[in-house]
């Protein structure tokens, strides 16, 4: 049976819906980029849907009633009375406007889950993104801009002087000269490494004036401050993940287990008080993240436990 518009507006609203639930998995976000690829129609409602979602705005005393009035209501509940209803839009609206990690998966043009990925680009560039990784792609006629919403990213460009090719992350940009460069987006701070030819980078702290790297140079910035430039970074310390290494250099076991979390299926904790003495170096499979852990715990004196759902904890043995 053909779908009018307006299904397929409420199977968009219900996707979104429940990428704002925090609790989709691996298998429906498959579903659905099947569902967003099986029809020209079903990108097109759904793009239009992620825009009204990007383009509502709550003050502070509509999002107390709302959140109120969820709390209320109960989510089971508001979902059977009426999902797509005006009031319950908004009140998921309400989630998505203040959780920032699901307001990063509606902004994106690209995102992944454990895996990494490689886009090819409308201008012949290529983004090869890893995992826990969202990308926004901005192409004009005179510009190509890339936002980094979460996570690393290399990028291979094809060089137009006449549209420049310009990554944003954290209030900073980066913008390519004919290279290949990687830009890793941490909490603490934003790192850029060149592998080949030159950038420019505009940092918080340095506005309208740039900083050019050239080949084997790599420069953070974070937060209003601009962290010296460092040289003779060796090319296998740009973006190893891209090639399938977790390279970890005195990683604190919090820090370890951080980084190989994003590439396994099912979250990793660490029970009480971590070893703070312990430090973690040396280089790692990404398609090898439970081995990654066994080694990790052995080396701190900690005992893997495997609870459901792909569950791992390390507690001390």
């Amino acid at each position: 049976m053909t779908q009018t518009q307006s299904d397929i507006a409420d199977t968009a609203r219900r996707w979104i819906v429940r990428m704002a639930s925090g609790e989709m998995t691996e298998e429906e976000l498959a579903q659905f980029r099947e569902w967003r690829a099986a029809s020209p129609d079903h990108n097109t409602v759904f793009e239009q849907e992620r825009r009204l979602w990007r383009a509502l705005r709550i003050s502070p005393a509509q999002d107390q009633a709302l959140q109120a009035s969820w709390t209320r209501m109960g989510r089971k509940k508001t979902l059977k009375a009426g999902l797509f209803s005006l009031t319950a839009i908004a009140a998921s609206a309400a989630i998505f406007l203040y959780a920032p990690v699901f307001r990063t998966w509606l902004q994106a043009d690209q995102w992944t889950g454990t895996t990494i990925q490689t886009v090819a680009l409308a201008d012949g560039s290529e983004a090869i993104i890893d995992s826990d990784t969202a990308i926004a792609i901005h192409y004009s006629a005179h510009h190509r801009d890339i936002t980094l919403l979460r996570g690393n990213a290399l990028f291979k460009v094809r060089h137009d002087a006449d549209r420049p090719f310009r990554v944003t992350d954290q209030d900073g940009r980066i913008e390519d000269v004919g290279t290949v460069f990687e830009v890793r987006d941490a909490p603490d701070r934003v790192t850029v490494s060149v592998g080949q030819g030159l950038v420019d980078v505009y940092t918080p702290s340095t506005h309208s004036v740039a900083v050019r790297l050239s080949e084997g140079e790599r420069l953070a910035y974070a937060h209003g401050t601009t962290f010296p430039v460092e040289r003779d970074i060796s090319p296998d310390d740009i973006a190893a993940w891209s090639r399938g290494d977790l390279t970890l250099d005195n990683a604190t076991l919090a820090e370890a287990v951080r980084a190989i979390s994003r590439y396994r299926h099912g979250a990793v904790y660490v029970w009480g008080d971590a070893p703070t003495a312990s430090r973690i170096s040396g280089v790692f499979r990404i398609d090898q993240p439970d081995e990654a852990l066994s080694t990790i715990a052995a080396t701190s004196g900690m005992k893997i436990v495997h609870l459901p759902g792909h569950i791992v904890v390390l507690r001390r043995a």
